[in-house]
């Protein structure tokens, strides 16, 4: 239920209109409107999900445009999400892979209404939603089970550290198939960088890294050898048609992680 009783408290910019106010036991649920954008905001500095309401299947971040660049090495036939917030990449691959089926793993029950209610999550056959703890979640799903999985696990003010964690990635490698890629938003690579670097080579063949001082980095982890985890820029032209988005010249910044 709203209560604007404490709007002056809210963190939002000048000119957002709050459409919705909720709260759970981790916290305030802001939807805002800032004219032809809709934010949902967890009570923070920070917008956790944003939406083009003129065009609400473009990604309007430019960490989900990097993330969802992993369709360039891959035909999904499923995908499954962890942490889900207001849903931008589930609402826009279901809309692009009109075939693929989707699991999508969120803690907050109060965060998947208001992502039905204000953000168009899709709601059909080929979703498939669970609330639980994600890092629980992870370790009861089957073995070689998905194509993708979107790792955005992020409380109001920090990506959750066990992320990027050797448990975490070491169950993730196992619930993809051979060919499958893991695709993790960080807020930045971790100060040990040689060490992460070779946690990682000894879960997956193939780590790329789209690395930035002013975004979040975007990790890209495959069971699949360097030798099959190669792009194919078709792909990306078939996103960009169906999304009247352009993406192609972000390739260019997706490097091994060890460049």
């Amino acid at each position: 239920m709203n209560n604007f009783s404490d709007i002056r408290a809210l963190p939002y910019q000048d000119g957002g209109k709050v459409i919705h106010l909720g709260k759970d036991d981790h916290g305030r649920i802001l939807v805002i409107d800032y004219g032809n954008q809709r934010v949902l905001n967890f009570d923070s500095l920070f917008e956790q999900s944003c939406m083009q309401l003129s065009q609400p299947f473009q990604l309007v971040h430019k960490y989900t445009q990097f993330m969802a660049l992993v369709l360039a090495y891959i035909d999904p036939d499923h995908i499954t999400f962890l942490g889900l917030g207001g849903g931008s990449l589930l609402r826009t691959f279901h809309h692009i892979l009109p075939t693929c089926y989707f699991t999508a793993v969120e803690l907050r029950q109060d965060v998947v209404t208001a992502a039905k209610e204000y953000f168009l999550l899709p709601d059909d056959h080929r979703v498939s939603i669970t609330i639980n703890d994600a890092f629980v979640e992870v370790t009861q799903l089957a073995d070689n089970s998905s194509d993708i999985i979107v790792a955005d696990i992020y409380d109001a003010y920090r990506m959750e550290p066990a992320q990027i964690q050797q448990e975490f990635l070491e169950e993730c490698a196992r619930v993809l198939t051979d060919s499958g890629w893991l695709v993790i938003n960080m807020h930045s690579v971790p100060s040990d960088r040689a060490e992460f670097s070779d946690m990682l080579a000894a879960i997956f063949p193939t780590v790329l890294l789209m690395s930035s001082v002013t975004d979040n980095s975007i990790l890209y982890a495959s069971n699949a050898l360097p030798a099959d985890a190669k792009p194919i820029p078709q792909r990306v032209e078939a996103m960009e048609e169906k999304l009247k988005q352009r993406l192609t010249p972000l390739m260019t910044r997706i490097k091994l992680f060890d460049d």
